[in-house]
């Protein structure tokens, strides 16, 4: 198959002048293979320092993919059910309260663990409710991310769990979960069951100096090329010094997420002939999940249209003339992308670093794939 690529190395050279996002980098997979990598822009935000390649990212809520894999790699060694009451692992979630007006009921219906990745258990994103300011305060920002996800039981539920979509701390309470089902801190399971396994070696919830002398500026959006700098290290989902955010707290590489994109667009198994997911666990993560009421709000909020979601990822239904049925995957705060494509066995992480950039996924992301799936036809 004939690829031209220089039509997204313009893109990717043009992202700086074109949406003013000062760094960037895409990496390209296909069937285990290394298809394209290109990098652009600078390291500091006086766009003083070129980048090399190989900068380290927040990839935000890119994190969910690797956390909902975790579950299901659970899954199947039976150690966790998809209809499991969260408080079969967390006792202290066997009696949560719901916001009804100004009042607080007790919930008309256990939380499980189907709830918690399909977004639908009713939680908010709101990472300083009393709750967890009061346990982080406590603990001198040193909780643990069982300790959290404990307080966070005291925090009445936005409404019953299974009657409405929202984005939420689902997938932060899923990685207190995995915990207690596995026996291991959750960034540690990650890393021995899914980074090992597939040969990663660059992925971390807590960077040190090493990691964050190589990381691009994170900025803020406050107006079209206009930012406000951040402090590179600030990742305000990680809650205290040891607490791992299944949600939203890897930071890594571009190298270091691309072989396990590789592995869920082929069916669960690595470049390396690693498997860390059987195919049907893989089809079942990328088969919309919601219906009614939640599949409603899904598509008010997150203003998708075509797609559905699975257990942690969108999951692309219809055709926009250029990327394909079948298309799945998420995005991150700052602008990370996460894509896969079975037909294909097709894999691409984008990567940058501006927060709260809704050009990012309105235009940027869109105009990102099609250029990239026009390069491939």
């Amino acid at each position: 198959m004939a690829m031209n690529f220089q039509p997204l190395t313009d893109f990717l050279n043009a992202v700086d002048e074109t949406f003013g996002v000062p760094a960037c980098e895409c990496v390209i997979w296909m069937d285990h293979r290394p298809l394209y990598r290109h990098a652009a822009g600078w390291l500091d935000g006086a766009r003083t320092v070129p980048l090399r390649g190989g900068e380290w990212y927040w990839i935000y809520s890119c994190t969910k993919l690797m956390t909902m894999t975790a579950a299901m790699q659970l899954v199947e060694a039976g150690r966790l059910g998809l209809d499991d009451p969260v408080c079969r692992y967390l006792p202290e979630y066997a009696r949560l309260t719901v916001r009804d007006g100004n009042a607080v009921r007790p919930a008309r219906s256990a939380l499980t663990v189907r709830h918690l990745m399909t977004m639908t258990g009713g939680f908010h994103y709101n990472r300083t409710c009393p709750a967890l300011v009061e346990a982080r305060e406590a603990s001198g920002h040193q909780a643990t991310t069982r300790e959290m996800i404990r307080a966070l039981a005291r925090e009445p539920l936005d409404f019953d769990p299974g009657t409405h979509f929202q984005y939420s701390l689902c997938h932060d309470v899923m990685g207190a979960v995995i915990e207690e089902a596995s026996g291991e801190r959750f960034s540690d399971y990650l890393q021995n069951h899914i980074a090992v396994p597939l040969g990663i070696t660059g992925i971390t919830f807590h960077p040190g100096a090493r990691e964050l002398a190589r990381m691009p500026a994170q900025l803020c959006y406050h107006d079209r090329k206009h930012f406000i700098f951040l402090v590179e290290r600030d990742n305000d989902h990680c809650l205290t010094g040891r607490y791992d955010s299944g949600g939203a707290g890897i930071c890594c590489r571009a190298e270091d997420y691309i072989p396990f994109l590789d592995a869920l667009a082929c069916g669960g198994v690595g470049a390396n002939g690693a498997r860390i997911l059987q195919p049907e666990s893989v089809a079942r993560m990328r088969t919309n999940q919601l219906a009614g009421t939640p599949r409603a709000d899904y598509h008010r909020t997150m203003k998708l249209p075509i797609e559905g979601y699975g257990f942690g990822m969108r999951v692309r239904e219809g055709e926009d003339g250029v990327i394909p049925p079948g298309e799945f995957g998420w995005d991150g705060a700052a602008g990370a992308n996460a894509s896969m494509e079975p037909r294909r066995r097709l894999s691409v992480f984008y990567l940058q670093h501006v927060l709260n950039y809704l050009p990012n996924y309105a235009e940027l992301h869109p105009q990102l794939m099609h250029t990239i799936y026009r390069c491939l036809d």
